[in-house]
């Protein structure tokens, strides 16, 4: 995948993240979807981009005050 496709649905995910956030009953219902749509966006990336993708997912977790509970495997 070129750098320019993968920045675009990385940034379409990270858009999504305070939507989700918001409308959420239960925080568990957040890690199925996000977890799906990331695997999704680094199966996609070519091996050389996998690091920088997962530093950009890992990234906009922070920025959105997402914390992975214990326990609980990406």
């Amino acid at each position: 995948m070129a750098r320019r496709q993968l920045d675009a649905e990385l940034d379409r995910l990270a858009g999504m993240l305070p939507l989700w956030c918001e409308h959420l009953r239960h925080p568990a219902q957040f890690w199925p979807q996000f977890d799906a749509l990331a695997k999704e966006i680094l199966d996609h990336a070519g091996p050389d981009e996998r690091p920088y993708a997962q530093r950009r997912l890992d990234a906009m977790l922070e920025k959105n005050g997402i914390r992975r509970p214990a326990g609980l495997a990406d």
